[in-house]
């Protein structure tokens, strides 16, 4: 028996090599009249299954040896293999991602070296699954490891280095209801890729204002602070830099009319939490919120109003660093 499963991909190749011989044989038995004769030793121009299925023994022998070895040199040698291997490197990958639940995380801590090259090229099918299971862990209602849960998150943030709408739109689709591990995502790509988040900004404020009933517990409403945070330093970025997005210039009052009732509600029921590491994240939500909605008029007197609270804060057990700014 074979020691590893057989992929698709590898059985494919194997029925065209298979065709292929047989035409050549038919074709050195019995010639045509008229035609060149095959060449001798002719052979199919592809690549042989040999080497497919030893690519693939290859980097399941290197998973195989995770925790035996330095796991930087083994995920960079599969990084290396990948360079010319790319669709069978991630299709071992992504079978050992769905079936070996006890090494997820190493498997995924190679994943992201990987991508962390040009990927340019992946298919959409690979691009697809890649996207499909990392969000899926990220969201399991079973008692799923948070280790697992940050990998994969990790894991797409480094994808959308190449393929950020795809990401984007995936992580967007799955915000119909709070989720710790979504938040932290999004807010992560609005940290690492400012300007190209920009035209999701105002999908991502209103589907968070849509949820705000159902953002109850500490550790969710401190998420979703760190969205708000990190979408609002974005934005003050844009602003700054607007003229070297490819796309339409987008005004103020765009997002400032997003980021009010975000703003209001935070203010009028999280601002005076007892919970400590809550108010850090309101605080540090509140800045970067006041730097947009400064820009508009309408806002000021309220905003003004939360400076004394502020100011009160460096009275408290807290980070005031994140008061000053």
């Amino acid at each position: 028996e074979a020691p590893h499963s057989v992929t698709i991909e590898v059985l494919f190749v194997a029925c065209l090599q298979m065709l292929c011989t047989y035409f050549c044989n038919v074709n050195t038995s019995s010639q045509v009249p008229g035609r060149s004769p095959s060449l001798p030793g002719a052979q199919w121009p592809g690549p042989s299954i040999s080497k497919i299925s030893g690519v693939y023994n290859e980097v399941v022998s290197l998973l195989a040896h995770m925790d035996d070895q330095d796991k930087g040199k083994i995920a960079l040698r599969i990084a290396f293999i990948a360079e010319t291997k790319l669709a069978i490197v991630l299709t071992v990958l992504l079978e050992k991602l769905q079936k070996d639940e006890q090494n997820r995380i190493d498997i995924y801590y190679v994943l992201e070296k990987l991508l962390q090259q040009d990927t340019q090229g992946l298919e959409r099918r690979l691009l697809k699954k890649i996207i499909t299971l990392a969000s899926n862990h990220m969201t399991e209602t079973q008692e799923a490891r948070n280790e697992v849960k940050v990998a994969a998150s990790n894991t797409l943030v480094t994808l959308a280095r190449c393929y950020f709408s795809d990401v984007m739109l995936e992580l967007v689709y799955h915000l119909e209801l709070p989720e710790e591990f979504i938040f932290m995502t999004l807010g992560n790509l609005s940290s690492a890729y400012a300007l190209k988040c920009i035209p999701f900004v105002g999908m991502i404020l209103k589907d968070m204002i849509s949820m705000l009933a159902l953002v109850k517990d500490s550790r969710m409403r401190q998420a979703f602070c760190g969205v708000l945070e990190k979408c609002s330093r974005a934005v003050n970025v844009y602003f700054m830099n607007w003229e070297k997005c490819p796309f339409p210039r987008m005004g103020e009052s765009q997002f400032c009319k997003n980021i009010l009732p975000l703003y209001s509600h935070v203010t009028s029921n999280w601002l005076s939490c007892e919970e400590l590491e809550l108010k850090k994240a309101v605080i540090k939500a509140l800045g970067p919120m006041m730097g947009i909605l400064l820009h508009k008029k309408e806002p000021q007197n309220p905003i003004f109003k939360e400076i004394s609270w502020l100011l009160e804060q460096y009275k408290e057990e807290i980070d005031v660093f994140h008061v000053t700014k």
